[in-house]
Formats: structure tokens, sequence, C-alpha cells
């Protein structure tokens, strides 16, 4: 696993602290309430447990041997070898981001109503925003593999209780973040949710997937353990970001249809990418876009008698600073007789996937376009999200116009025979371009996707 999504996987346990009393049914305090100050203190002190200071009984449970033997085979097996790297969920840090104390006193009961209970059960641990209490006299009477699941079940809760924090408190507590996580903490996408003290419905789920977990065994993968969070409700946010390290360069094949479908959804219901006219410097958004798109499946023409069918889109986008327009008709020939495409994921920055997906227009590669100095020819770029495959969604959208200033032909031998190859440089119009997206700060900045020398055709040479 990389450092950064290691810092997904922090950020969860320090929002514990600030938040509640327990994470298992108290309710969190009111962040307004000044501290009552007694004499030079601040009302703290040091507290004991049978004669012994409350630190005297941390310990650190990856030394355990009930970790060690049950715990530690689950871990590796929700990790992906990829690229001779461990690619894995933030699940593999719980073990260590928070406190654990075997303690020598008797617990609180937390009431059972709020855990979804209605037994007489031993209260054996609380979780707390730092840290994770276990009652040793309880603790040790039991067989080792009760213990471990008494470890395993204090872990998913850390888990569950990530969704709470923000990416930039995950990042401060991993200490390896790149500058993209501080951005990115501030996307919409990627917001926490609002804390909320867990309820009944909550720690069944939580209950739920340690049951699960436990029972896999060898059928436990990365890719099952992922669809059950997913079905708990855990933090979605995770779901995005495990496609930077699993699915890069990872093959898809989308049906023509969909796309199809996406873009009329997009028209329709006004959702397109709107934030635009990003500085260079800041990468700050300093207008919105409005965006008009007209999709269709058409003919498409590759001579005077030879049709294919094309993805035929006419984008208009309005910048609101200056009421400029970016328009243009756009084509993507479908040569397959499925019309099915493929994309393939691709990283933004460190942090997001997304699988690219581009037309042309005005092309010197299109029937009746010429080749000629000073032809303007653009790019249209949609960076999408395939994590389900049947309803993509647009992340990005790039419209980039090029000027042509020189072509050139070249006589090249490629096996055996002789080519005629034409070949241009281009330049990007600036200001004649533009970059929509879905967040109001980039985490980067985009550059020309043409640069210099473009080959655009090669002819076969009939020698005599």
């Amino acid at each position: 696993m990389k450092p950064n999504q290691l810092l997904l996987i922090l950020l969860a346990m320090l929002f514990l602290s600030a938040c509640q009393i327990d994470r298992q049914g108290n309710s969190a305090p009111n962040m307004n309430t000044k501290n009552t100050m007694q004499g030079p203190s601040d009302g703290g002190g040091g507290d004991t447990c049978n004669g012994k200071m409350i630190e005297s009984y941390k310990v650190d449970v990856t030394s355990l041997d009930e970790f060690k033997e049950f715990i530690q085979p689950i871990l590796s097996r929700t990790t992906v070898k990829q690229d001779n790297k461990n690619n894995g969920t933030p699940f593999l840090l719980t073990p260590t981001l928070k406190n654990w104390y075997i303690i020598d006193c008797k617990l609180q009961d937390i009431p059972k109503e709020r855990k979804g209970l209605y037994l007489e059960t031993y209260q054996t641990a609380i979780h707390t925003s730092r840290e994770i209490f276990i009652d040793s006299s309880s603790y040790n009477k039991m067989a080792k593999e009760e213990k471990a699941k008494l470890l395993l079940h204090e872990m998913i809760m850390s888990y569950y209780l990530m969704k709470y924090l923000s990416l930039e408190d995950i990042c401060k507590m991993s200490n390896t973040c790149s500058g993209d996580f501080t951005i990115v903490s501030k996307w919409k996408m990627f917001k926490p949710e609002t804390y909320r003290p867990l309820n009944a419905e909550d720690h069944q789920k939580i209950r739920n997937v340690t049951a699960w977990l436990w029972t896999q065994k060898d059928a436990l993968t990365a890719e099952n353990f992922g669809n059950v969070l997913k079905n708990n409700d855990f933090d979605k946010r995770f779901e995005i970001t495990s496609d930077v390290e699993n699915t890069e360069n990872k093959e898809f094949e989308i049906d023509i249809q969909t796309l199809l479908r996406m873009f009329k959804k997009y028209q329709w219901t006004n959702s397109f990418p709107k934030y635009c006219q990003f500085n260079a410097e800041t990468n700050l958004s300093s207008s919105n876009c409005q965006t008009e798109i007209i999709s269709d499946i058409r003919d498409y023409s590759v001579t005077d008698t030879v049709k294919v069918k094309q993805l035929y889109l006419k984008i208009k986008i309005t910048r609101n600073s200056d009421q400029k327009i970016f328009e243009q008709e756009f084509s993507y020939p479908l040569t397959s007789e499925s019309q099915k495409i493929k994309l393939y994921m691709n990283k933004i920055g460190s942090f997001l996937s997304a699988a690219p997906f581009g037309m042309t227009g005005n092309w010197p590669t299109q029937y009746g376009v010429k080749a000629v100095e000073g032809l303007k020819s653009q790019m249209l770029f949609f960076m999408l999200n395939l994590s389900d495959k049947e309803n993509p969604q647009i992340y990005q959208m790039i419209f980039q116009n090029y000027v042509w200033y020189s072509f050139e032909d070249e006589i090249v031998k490629k096996d055996g025979a002789t080519y005629k190859e034409t070949c241009g440089y281009t330049n990007i119009l600036n200001d004649e371009s533009e970059n929509l997206f879905v967040e109001n700060e980039l985490p980067f900045a985009f550059k020309s996707f043409m640069q210099g020398k473009t080959c655009i055709k090669s002819q076969m040479v009939i020698e005599n």
C-alpha cells in the first residue's frame, strides 16, 4: 500500500476524540462549551487503576499471539499484490491507529439499547476517540479465538468511524501525504459525514462485517471485502480512492449506449461540471461555465462511398465571467461491430483515478478536412468515474483548441514496405481552451495533450 492511501486510514481514528466520549453510544460533547478552570490546572489529572497509571496498561495488540494467529491472515487476504506492491484498504492500519489498553478495572456499561442488544452481556471493551480499553479479567478468561474476535470487532469499529474524519485529518496523522490531500479534503465528494452517535443499526452493521470476516477464511478477497463494506455503509470515499491503486491501467469495455445515456442524463439534469477559468498559478476557479450537449449516433463518412457509425456530440460551453463561448462538433467513429469501446483507468494527480475518453473535432484525419497551415482543430476529453460501469460519472471536461502551423511528409520503411507519412506540428490556443471540473480547485495543472510533432496519415508507396 502506498503512503497516500494509508493517509485515508489514519484519518478515521483522529476524529474520534474530538467528537465523542465513546463511539459505542455516549453523545458527543458540545464543542462550544468552555472548560471549567480549577485553580492553576485545567481540571485534568493522572488516573490510576489498582495502583497503576492507566498508561501502564498500554499494549501493542499486533504482538499478541491471538493477533498473529488469527488477525494477521485476515489482513493479508484483504491486501492485493500488484506490481510488487501491497495495496489494500485503510483497514490495514486499524490495529495501530489507536492506543490499546488491557486494564484491571471494570469498565462502565454502555446502554444495551444503543448497541442494539436486549440481553444480559458483559462490557469487555470500550471504544473511545483515540483509545480502546479491554477488561483484563474478562479478556483473560476467553479462548484465544474469542480474544481475536474481540480485537477484530474493535478494528472494524475503528474503520466504520473513519467516515466522520476529513481527509486532511487523516493526512496529518499519517505524516506521509502529498499536497493533493489538503486540496481534495475540501472537495464535496470527499467531505466526511456529519458526526452522530452510533445507534443500534450502526452496531449491527459492525457486528455483521466482523462475523462475515471471521467466517470467510480462504474465500476472503479484497474485492468481496470491499463489497461487504459498501453494503454495510462504510466510508464511500475509500471506494473511490481504492481505484487509484487497484484499477490503474485496468481495461474497461463500455457500451456506446451507456455513454450516450450518460451525456443525455447530464444534459437534461443540467449537472455537467461547472467550475472553470482556473488560474494557472493557484489552480482556483474564477468563473462558472454552462454546458449544453446534443448527443446521438450518426453516420460518419470515411470516404466518398464508405460510412460507419459514430458517436456524435455538439457541445457549447458558455463562460459566465465574460460570456465567451466554446463550441464544436465532435466525433468518435465506431469501428467495432459490438459498438463497445475500451477505456483505461489512469491517475488524476496522486489521489483520484479516472478513465479518459477523448473525441476530436475538425481534425485533419477526418474526411473532408484538409491539412493546411493555420487549421484549427479541437480535442474534447472527459475524465470518467467508472466505479459503476452502467452509470459513469464525469469528473472533468477539457476542451482544447489547437492550431496546425506546419506539415511535412516523410518516407519510412516498415515490415519491408515503404510508406509516406504526413506529420504536423500543433500548438494549443490557451485563450480558446477551457477546463471544467467538479470542484473549484484543481490538485494539479493540466497541460496540452498535444505537443510538437503528430503524425496524422500513413500511405503505402508502390515502388516500381
